[in-house]
């Protein structure tokens, strides 16, 4: 955990940097009087579609947990909701580890706070980023037309996705994998742990299953969406619509989510900014670079807040769940 941590504060560190960088290449006065003639409630909207995406992140962590049957096994104490809740949102302190893989740290405190093992619950970060990036692809669809060469990130990520499914959601592909591993000695006694990896993986990437992961997702995206077209009709003279919002947001993020670099730092605040300035009317490049912050405060930065405050609760001790909870 405490490598991972680590690379969440140089994460951290990257973003403050490039914000700092970004800032004063544009101009501090600028982006700051573009702020001012924000109205503050795109901000607070933005916050509450936030907070709402969560809660569907989260019915996609339960859902997942009861495919795996965590619950049935014998636990160090229970797993209530409220537990579950608590080392759900301790994942977000990691999002700006690359491809958001830090998020693993959940199945550490799952292991550490009540018995699971880590390779039964590790496999989740891949089934989650893979039905995030399913609905960024399907929102993507609704206007490829609209962003000139787009297309290719749209089919890189698609076939990333499928290419996952096949290798790690095939039984077939699985013992192939377990055969390699067995005709090496060093890698042999891994064996048992790839094989608990690969067995859950299997389960989360059953096709219904991811299906319903990836629905669960455009919801939390949606929302995601809908608190960016506030944000930017909060700036005086923008004319914009929900459609074109979905499309900035999705096909950005999903820049971000390619680039594998920590949180999509750079890749997605830089694109989104410039595609933001060629699609909305009205928005200047200030205003763009404006609203860029503000909506990537609403979602990765108020999402690693929240993360940091849970994963000091989870890994200091302190109770997450009461005594007399019984298990859900």
């Amino acid at each position: 955990m405490n490598k991972t941590l680590r690379r969440t504060l140089l994460g951290v560190g990257l973003g403050i940097v490039l914000y700092a960088v970004g800032a004063l290449w544009f101009g501090v006065a600028e982006i700051r009087g573009s702020l001012a003639t924000m109205h503050p409630r795109g901000l607070w909207i933005a916050l509450a579609m936030s907070s709402l995406a969560y809660v569907f992140r989260f019915l996609k962590w339960e859902l997942s947990l009861r495919w795996l049957n965590v619950r049935r096994g014998p636990l160090h104490r229970p797993l209530g909701v409220r537990a579950s809740a608590a080392i759900f949102l301790a994942g977000l302190s990691m999002s700006v580890t690359p491809g958001k893989l830090g998020e693993v740290v959940r199945s550490s405190l799952l292991k550490s706070n009540h018995g699971v093992p880590f390779t039964k619950t590790a496999p989740f970060v891949v089934a989650d980023r893979a039905a995030d990036v399913l609905a960024l692809v399907g929102f993507c669809l609704l206007g490829l037309g609209m962003i000139e060469g787009i297309v290719g990130y749209v089919w890189a990520a698609a076939l990333l996705v499928l290419a996952g499914v096949l290798v790690l959601g095939n039984r077939s592909a699985s013992h192939k994998i377990m055969a390699a591993l067995s005709t090496h000695p060093r890698l042999a006694r891994f064996s048992d742990r790839v094989e608990g990896l690969l067995e859950s993986a299997r389960v989360l990437l059953h096709p219904r299953r991811l299906a319903l992961l990836a629905v669960l997702s455009l919801f939390a995206w949606g929302l995601e969406c809908v608190g960016y077209m506030f944000i930017l009709r909060s700036f005086p003279g923008v004319d914009i619509d929900l459609r074109t919002c979905v499309l900035l947001w999705s096909s950005t993020t999903l820049i971000g989510a390619i680039s594998f670099l920590p949180g999509g730092l750079g890749a997605t605040e830089g694109s989104l900014a410039v595609l933001a300035t060629r699609l909305v009317t009205g928005l200047g490049t200030h205003a763009a670079l404006a609203s860029t912050f503000v909506i990537r405060g609403a979602t990765l930065w108020f999402g690693e807040l929240i993360g940091a405050v849970a994963l000091w609760r989870c890994a200091a001790g302190a109770p997450v769940v009461s005594t007399d909870e019984a298990p859900s």
